[in-house]
């Protein structure tokens, strides 16, 4: 089928280019309307053929679809029922890691709660001991004042 047709298309192009390299204008001008026009017969030939498979396609579709449908349905109802059976395996595996984890954290460090005390009591005296030196530091301000003041002022200390 397509010999028959690239044998005429090959025949046509020869003929074609006789055409332009022999013959004046007006021949060469027909020539490529003839050539269009077989071009187009040709092409219309195998986009009726294209528009029939899609045909086809697009009336086959709603029964796939529904078929795809039912089939997903299937194997999600499937994967349901086996991630629901699998859910106390889960569950039971986390609480075990949980108190595995619990258990490792007492038995590493059994002064853990004493030292941590220990910081809290250190952070207390030093916020204690940093607030007593603002009082300090605030009255040795005010003290020197008193004495700048006094000094302004010519009065001399006792």
């Amino acid at each position: 089928m397509y010999k028959a047709e690239t044998k005429n298309i090959v025949r046509d192009i020869s003929n074609f280019y006789d055409t332009i390299f022999n013959h004046p204008k007006e021949n060469v001008e027909k020539e490529i309307k003839t050539f269009v026009r077989e071009f187009e017969l040709n092409k219309n030939g195998r986009e009726e053929a294209n528009l029939h498979k899609c045909i086809v396609y697009t009336q086959d579709a709603p029964d796939k679809y529904t078929d795809g449908v039912t089939s997903l349905n299937k194997k999600l109802i499937g994967v349901n029922e086996k991630l629901q059976n699998a859910k106390p395996t889960f569950e039971t595996l986390l609480s075990e890691l949980t108190e595995l984890r619990q258990n490792r954290q007492s038995r590493s460090d059994p002064y853990q709660k004493e030292r941590k005390e220990f910081l809290k009591g250190i952070e207390k005296a030093k916020k204690n001991y940093e607030e007593e030196m603002k009082e300090r530091e605030q009255e040795l301000v005010k003290e020197y004042r008193l004495l700048m003041e006094e000094a302004v002022r010519g009065v001399a200390p006792p």
